[in-house]
């Protein structure tokens, strides 16, 4: 039995899946009884006691501790945690392909370059590495590690339970059909084609609808301003870039949302998805990374970016009850796999083989 737990991540961002998924793993390890900790280099003020920095943990470090090293980007704490002597599993979260951000941000180019050489350095330290999806593992497979599974990415229930905002109820639940795109806006997502897919569906097929996309372009500020060139250029009055939402408006944006569009091509998993899932949002996704993993036999995917004819299909899940039944009750049906004890089982299973 390991005395303590410990998860250590580069940064504890508010409203980061990645950071919400730490937490939750953090509160099921002390469930089963075990000394817990988060480690970080940064902690967003919002989660201000949440994490320590991670050199602290140096008086806490023991052949007898389990470390989780939550790996996304490449840092400083990869050549820390080589040096401690706890037993590590590394959880993989991917990392973006760097050539997304050539041009755009040079310094997550490089970031994103650094932490898959990192990620290679880092195999004969790891004594078990696991992927959050079966995309993840793969690549940890390619990459050299000898013991790998996955681990399911679940849902904090109570943050979407929370009352919806008054104010985006307001303004956007009225008669208008809404699109609907969360997640941090990076070119990886590629915005560009969501916009696009409504650019025909609001000329072309029904005018009285709007489409809003929400998330943070912190350090995208160049790759925002061109999305909202080329709204401007299609004469799309009704594109609403809401930025950084609170969970309160998140969820009202979900609750208004007749249709959620991903055209990313590249996922380490896709938590968006699962949210779409919990609020009975029918999905239509690209076939690209982890999404067709994520999503499983649920949600409409294409496997072509023919943008006027995904409008067409976003339009059948508007109007057609019977078809947006059965592809939500699909979606119900796979969010089962991401439940609070699947994860538990799973951490707890994983814990054992040690």
């Amino acid at each position: 039995m390991f005395k303590g737990i410990y998860q250590f991540l580069p940064n504890m961002s508010y409203g980061d899946a990645i950071s919400n998924y730490a937490l939750v793993i953090n509160d099921i390890l002390m469930e089963l009884g075990f000394a817990t900790g988060l480690f970080s280099i940064e902690t967003h003020q919002k989660l201000f006691g949440s994490a320590r920095n991670y050199r602290e943990y140096k008086s806490l470090s023991s052949r007898d501790n389990l470390i989780i090293y939550q790996y996304s980007i490449g840092s400083e704490l990869t050549e820390f945690i080589k040096t401690l002597p706890d037993k590590k599993i590394l959880l993989f979260q991917n990392i973006t392909p760097s050539h997304f951000f050539f041009g755009i941000n040079s310094k997550i180019d490089e970031d994103c370059r650094r932490g898959k050489e990192e990620l290679k350095g880092l195999v004969p330290f790891i004594d078990m590495a696991l992927g959050s999806s079966e995309f993840n593992r793969i690549q940890l497979e390619d990459l050299g590690f000898k013991v790998t599974g996955i681990i399911p990415i679940i849902l904090d229930d109570l943050s979407y339970k929370k009352r919806p905002s008054k104010r985006f109820m307001k303004h956007f639940g009225d008669e208008k059909v809404n699109l609907f795109h969360v997640g941090r806006i990076a070119p990886n997502k590629r915005i560009e084609d969501v916009i696009k897919v409504f650019y025909f569906y609001n000329h072309k097929i029904n005018p009285d609808s709007r489409l809003l996309i929400a998330g943070t372009d912190i350090n995208m500020e160049n790759y925002a301003f061109a999305l909202k060139e080329l709204a401007d250029g299609f004469g799309l009055g009704e594109v609403y870039f809401l930025g950084m939402v609170t969970e309160e408006e998140l969820n009202a944006c979900y609750r208004v949302a007749h249709v959620y569009i991903c055209m990313s091509e590249h996922e380490g998993f896709c938590v968006p998805l699962l949210e779409a899932m919990y609020f009975d949002v029918p999905i239509l996704a690209y076939n690209s990374s982890a999404v067709p993993f994520t999503l499983g036999d649920s949600g409409i995917i294409v496997n072509e970016k023919r943008y006027e004819e995904i409008a067409e299909i976003v339009d059948i899940l508007v109007r057609d009850k019977e078809v947006r039944e059965k592809v939500v009750e699909g979606q119900r049906e796979r969010l089962k796999d991401f439940s609070r004890e699947r994860l538990r089982d799973s951490l707890k299973g994983y814990i054992d083989k040690f």
